[in-house]
């Protein structure tokens, strides 16, 4: 986990026993500038420079940890502190303490409250991590084990299947992803999926797998592709949380260049045509899994050539913004892949990330799959 996660991930009442650690530890420094000065202020002063200094650490840690809005407190608390020492010595160039064993009972109070400043920051840091630490632990371990479930679920794809090439990856938004791909051989043809739950993370990452699981099941019995969407969206509608559905694209390539497609709710498949360099749109005509419990899926076939490339994509390659809000839409891409089409698969898919990173930051979960028949 990232440390700016960590932070941002911490709830209100951490926060607040945090800062309050910083505090106290920091504010002893308002003693030590009172034990530098010549002369003796008053308490009251004494206990500003404490709360100056005090809070000027804990602005300091804040602006670091959650928000650069906290810099101005840092700049009046540092002109605050700047002042209180000059000025404190211009005020009370003597000591208003002449005798020993006053002095003696001065020093050993502001050693009293520097004990129990620290004492009290100690406990206070002991109190954050104790709970907030096994918490975050905790967490933690909860997200790498989804995060190692999620890396053997979706692997990374480059391989020859007989005469059909495959290249495949998806990058999760955050350490766990919603975004499926899958690529499954039998003796019923080569099959590719793209799904995209909706949503992402942990929730998003555990229909995910269900949904791999559940299809490969059916895969193994050789279903066709609108038999193999329609029990996935059923299986999804008894065990998807509130809100959610998903969208799929499979492909299942037969010998000699048939191709079954089905699309439910998920972006149209590209299949552009070697020798002209045509993009015929494999659009979507059906819902998203997941609506309808007992909802009826097709689908289709088409003819491919030695050559041909088909892409399957999620969203979240599509709706990546610019900092005018723009979207980069489908057709940049369809585009580059129309004219780059004969080169390599993974030169193809490094293209297609460059001017996708070029729009925008990254937001939702990015799955690109480029298939090429040999």
């Amino acid at each position: 986990m990232r440390r700016k996660d960590f932070w941002e991930g911490l709830k209100p009442r951490a926060r607040v026993k945090l800062a309050i650690a910083i505090f106290f530890m920091f504010a002893t420094i308002g003693i030590f500038q009172d034990m530098w000065a010549p002369g003796a202020p008053p308490w009251p002063w004494v206990m500003l420079q404490c709360f100056v200094s005090g809070s000027l650490a804990m602005s300091w840690a804040f602006t670091f940890m959650w928000s650069k809005k906290f810099f101005a407190a840092i700049v009046v608390l540092t002109v605050a502190s700047t002042w209180l020492g000059p000025g404190l010595a211009r005020m009370y160039p003597n000591s208003l303490i002449t005798s020993l064993d006053q002095w003696r009972l001065r020093d050993a109070i502001e050693a009293a409250v520097c004990a129990a400043l620290v004492i009290a920051g100690y406990i206070s840091f002991l109190r954050f991590a104790s709970t907030e630490g096994a918490e975050q632990l905790r967490l933690r371990t909860e997200v790498n084990l989804a995060q190692g479930i999620h890396e053997v679920l979706v692997p990374p794809v480059h391989q020859m299947f007989g005469d059909v090439e495959v290249f495949g990856r998806s990058k999760a938004s955050a350490e766990v992803g919603g975004d499926l791909l899958d690529v499954f051989a039998g003796d019923h043809g080569v099959v590719v999926t793209v799904a995209d739950v909706s949503g992402h993370g942990v929730a998003a990452g555990t229909m995910m797998g269900m949904m791999k699981s559940a299809a490969r099941i059916k895969l193994m019995d050789g279903v066709k592709l609108d038999m193999l969407v329609r029990d996935l969206n059923r299986v999804f509608f008894q065990l998807k949380g509130d809100g959610m559905f998903a969208t799929v694209a499979a492909l299942r390539f037969h010998a000699g260049g048939a191709v079954e497609v089905a699309v439910a709710g998920h972006l149209p498949v590209l299949h552009i045509r070697a020798r002209t360099g045509n993009v015929e749109i494999l659009a979507n005509e059906q819902l998203p899994l997941g609506i309808v419990e007992d909802a009826s899926f097709s689908s289709r076939h088409v003819e491919g050539e030695s050559g041909d490339l088909f892409v399957l994509l999620t969203d979240g390659l599509t709706e990546v913004e610019n900092k005018s809000g723009a979207e980069l839409g489908w057709e940049p891409i369809r585009d580059l892949i129309a004219a780059q089409r004969a080169r390599p698969l993974p030169e193809i898919h490094d293209a297609i990330m460059r001017i996708v990173s070029a729009h925008g930051r990254q937001e939702d979960d990015q799955t690109l799959a480029l298939v090429r028949l040999n």
